[in-house]
């Protein structure tokens, strides 16, 4: 078992080691401080939006607060019954409303969103795609926009600072998002020659318009759950350069506000991302089960037996994942009291992705009143 406490070590200060290299190549990060490209082209910012009264005033605030020269924005309000129009109206935005009723055959609800939002599209040769829950800084766009032009990318992505408020949001969301990092190296997704392998966040998405219209839009992706993946690859497999960044000075998000809107939204996704293989899906409950609840049960097993060497070893262990975690929690700039609970999360995780692969099975993975 003392080989086991020392495996479980190795792979804690791997993971710190992972995390410094990964700050320490700003190849793929971009702050305020990036520069702004003279006479940047027009640019249409398109938001879809599906009862998204709580957020879309606050979204579109920050749009307009945005130094980016030539900005147009259009929103699409897909069936929305609690008023997103209005309020969108209000805040000055133009709105094209889609009305509700069934989706067509072998259509999801956002790419079908997006792709009749391209039939009422300015002659803007850029498009951002943006969340609704999302709110940019000032200097986001122009910058993003900047970076794009002259790396000569057809499509940009990045992730922002993930915004926490509700108890389960900080004990799930680190958890869920430290996956999907930890699967995605940066350099690795941004190289042109590893094939299919992409990395997205339909939070923010740019794109040049010449590019979304050769791979047919939002048609490309038109029946998959995670559009925003999928048009990536969609974009690399036609040839296009593909890019993925870190971008949390630049915009932030709360995705979620309570365990409800937190189970059904990564249940929907979490299979997905792992392209359906259930073989992935046990290896990485596996790793979880090993490398994070693990450590917890050896501690009961030295207390149980009184083996003082292996309780001082795993005691030690605790020590290092919880330091870990907490040096992590002070980078993000995320408080470290939840990090005491990483225990919790990562069994929450191991529930989110079985409970994915079941609602997938079965068909019954629901978001925003629709049934996929």
């Amino acid at each position: 078992m003392l080989l086991l406490v020392a495996g479980i070590a190795v792979f804690w200060v791997s993971v710190a080691l992972r995390v410094r290299r990964s700050r320490a190549d700003t190849r793929w990060r971009l702050g305020p401080d990036a520069p702004v490209a003279p006479g940047l082209p027009r640019l249409c910012v398109v938001i879809p939006a599906r009862d998204e009264a709580r957020n879309i005033a606050a979204c579109l605030e920050s749009v307009a607060a945005s130094d980016h020269p030539a900005l147009e924005v259009l929103v699409f309000d897909d069936g929305s019954t609690d008023g997103t129009a209005e309020l969108a109206r209000a805040a000055g935005a133009r709105v094209v409303e889609g009305g509700g009723g069934a989706l067509p055959a072998g259509w999801k609800g956002k790419p079908w969103a997006l792709q009749r939002a391209r039939e009422h599209l300015p002659d803007a040769d850029w498009i951002v795609f943006l969340d609704a829950d999302v709110r940019v800084a000032p200097g986001a766009l122009s910058r993003i926009h900047s970076w794009a032009l002259a790396q000569e990318a057809d499509f940009v992505s990045g992730f922002g600072k993930l915004e926490m408020g509700s108890f389960w949001e900080h004990v799930i969301q680190p958890s869920v998002g430290g996956l999907i990092l930890a699967g995605n190296d940066l350099a690795t997704v941004n190289d042109d020659t590893k094939g299919d392998k992409v990395i997205a966040n339909g939070q923010l998405i740019l794109v040049r318009r010449a590019a979304y219209d050769a791979v047919d839009g939002h048609g490309a992706v038109r029946d998959d759950i995670l559009d925003d993946i999928g048009l990536a690859r969609a974009f690399k497999r036609a040839g296009f350069r593909v890019r993925a960044l870190m971008l949390r000075e630049l915009f932030r998000c709360r995705m979620y506000t309570g365990l409800g809107e937190l189970w059904h939204g990564w249940t929907k996704n979490l299979y997905s991302g792992m392209e359906f293989k259930f073989g992935v899906v046990l290896l990485v409950v596996g790793l979880v089960l090993v490398e994070f609840l693990s450590p917890y049960a050896i501690v009961g097993v030295a207390v149980m037996r009184g083996d003082a060497v292996l309780l001082g070893s795993s005691l030690a262990l605790l020590g290092l994942m919880h330091g870990v975690r907490a040096w992590m929690d002070t980078m993000f700039d995320q408080p470290r009291r939840y990090g005491l609970l990483q225990g919790l999360g990562a069994a929450m995780l191991v529930g989110l992705l079985l409970d994915s692969v079941r609602r997938t099975r079965a068909g019954r993975r629901t978001w925003k009143g629709r049934t996929y």
